[in-house]
């Protein structure tokens, strides 16, 4: 991937690009861009019906200085500015090429990625996937987990992604070796990666309020957002979800995560309604306890898929109190698509499978935003941390063109909005860095079709030049089959690293 864009990228005058040509200031020719995702444009931008507008970029000490009309047929750029003049900068010809922000990823697991082989969940369902992930807690080491998350870093990175956010189990097995290896890695990908991380507990939990103190100090300790998974089984809403629906205890147990949390200003992100069930209102009790608190932080809720079980009425009910509450929801698609009604003896195909509502969801003003969830792991054996494919298969399983309008915000500007980030970050922004992911593709129909792994990525004004990761490397880790085999520990640069060449 890293390379390919060589094949297609041409300068102005139509000879090659060399990777070493690329240097802090030129500009991105013939771009079609989402218009959603600009920011500073001071002429107005001609928009079409996809919301995709045609300019050209122009980037100066790595940061970008002006987004213009482009200038058809190789015309010197006109605009008010003296210093947006591009004669003396290197012109890369995009030939009509989108161009993106980089990517947010705002719903990860990559604490337990790339385990899906060493401990198969056999039958792919929900339930499977919590008996299986808790039989590999035995395998977990730090190394293990340094080297997993590292490499889904690195994948996520080559890809075009700047931002992650990662649940974290945070059980007294896991916890302790996932979060310190947490900790390091933030470290490590400073100033490539934006990488943020959530307590993963369930429900239940907080029945012990000196236990869950001691997790919420942890959590402030580490600098990171406090969770519960929330009616978030196949059972989720009924009486028999004793772990995360925990029947009528449900308000008392939201309000000592609410109280938690507002006396140490952390953020919430909770796993809710998991499943197809309409008594699963999870999400409702969760926006009732906000408003109860006063909470004032950023408040995520992810899944939500019973929204698409309730009644009209009772689902205006729902997002009048999101709205007051401020709860943003990311939709994990592909995950749920994946793991529900699946039938456990292989022999019928699905006919209900989980999205939430999420065209309701903004029209009703309620913030909606796209992510990966998780990654070749127990909850879902496939994935590689690439945003546009969670973006081109959302489109297709939630019917989000037609246009694609402003959703293309749900993978960029939102989730970096509700992680805190800067006012520039998941934008393409005059005045903000350039970190940018140029494809091939001019238009959504070849965007959408085409996995485009000759996408160039730039980040901080350079292009960059790793690739995605060998899975081999991880082979030595017991990830193949279940077997531990020998030999990949240097190969792919799987290892603690600054800033990288680019």
């Amino acid at each position: 991937m890293s390379l390919l864009w060589k094949s297609w990228l041409k300068k102005g005058d139509g000879t090659k690009v060399e990777w070493h040509d690329i240097k802090d200031d030129f500009v991105l020719r013939n771009a079609h861009v989402p218009e959603c995702t600009v920011s500073g444009a001071v002429v107005d931008l001609k928009v079409d019906g996809d919301g995709l507008a045609f300019v050209d970029i122009v980037i100066r000490d790595r940061k970008i200085v002006a987004i213009v009309p482009a200038a058809a047929g190789g015309r010197r750029l006109e605009h008010p500015s003296e210093s947006v003049a591009a004669d003396d900068l290197l012109v890369l010809d995009l030939d009509g090429g989108m161009c993106w922000p980089t990517f947010c990823d705002v719903h990860t697991h990559i604490d337990k990625g790339h385990t899906c082989e060493r401990s198969r969940n056999m039958s792919g369902s929900l339930a499977g996937a919590d008996d299986s992930c808790a039989k590999d807690e035995g395998l977990w080491n730090k190394d293990d987990v340094y080297r997993r998350m590292d490499f889904s870093l690195q994948t996520a990175y080559a890809h075009g992604t700047s931002a992650i956010r990662t649940h974290i189990m945070s059980g007294p097995v896991q916890g302790p070796i996932a979060w310190p290896v947490f900790d390091e890695l933030r470290e490590a990908w400073k100033g490539r990666m934006e990488l943020q991380g959530v307590s993963l507990s369930i429900l239940a939990f907080f029945r012990d309020e000196v236990a869950a103190a001691e997790l919420a100090d942890q959590v402030k300790a580490h600098g990171g957002v406090l969770g519960a998974a929330v009616s978030c089984t196949d059972r989720g809403g009924t009486a028999d979800d004793i772990w995360t629906t925990c029947g009528e205890e449900m308000p008392a147990l939201l309000d000592v995560i609410f109280r938690l949390a507002n006396e140490r200003e952390l953020d919430l992100d909770f796993h809710v309604d998991e499943n197809g069930n309409e008594c699963s209102k999870g999400l409702l009790h969760i926006a009732k306890a906000a408003i109860r608190s006063n909470y004032k932080g950023k408040l995520v809720c992810g899944h939500c898929c019973s929204l698409a079980a309730q009644p009209p009425d009772e689902l205006q009910r729902i997002f009048a109190a999101c709205r007051t509450a401020g709860v943003t929801v990311v939709s994990l698609p592909i995950v749920n698509q994946w793991l529900q009604n699946r039938d456990t003896r292989g022999l019928c195909t699905p006919k209900k499978r989980g999205v939430t509502m999420l065209k309701e969801l903004d029209e009703a003003g309620v913030p909606t935003c796209l992510a990966s969830d998780n990654t070749r792991d127990q909850f879902y054996g496939y994935g590689d941390l690439d945003m546009l494919e969670i973006f081109r298969e959302s489109c297709r399983i939630a019917h989000l063109d037609r246009p694609i309008g402003q959703w293309p915000l749900a993978v960029t500007a939102r989730p970096a909005q509700i992680m805190r980030l800067s006012e520039h970050h998941g934008r393409i922004a005059v005045g903000g860095k350039a970190d940018l992911v140029a494809f091939r593709g001019r238009v959504y129909s070849e965007l959408l079709s085409r996995p485009q792994h000759d996408r160039l990525v730039i980040r901080d004004g350079r292009p960059c030049s790793v690739d995605v990761p060998d899975y081999r490397v991880l082979d030595d880790h017991g990830t193949v089959n279940g077997k531990k085999t020998s030999g990949g520990s240097s190969v792919g640069g799987v290892k603690k690293r600054g800033r990288d060449d680019a």
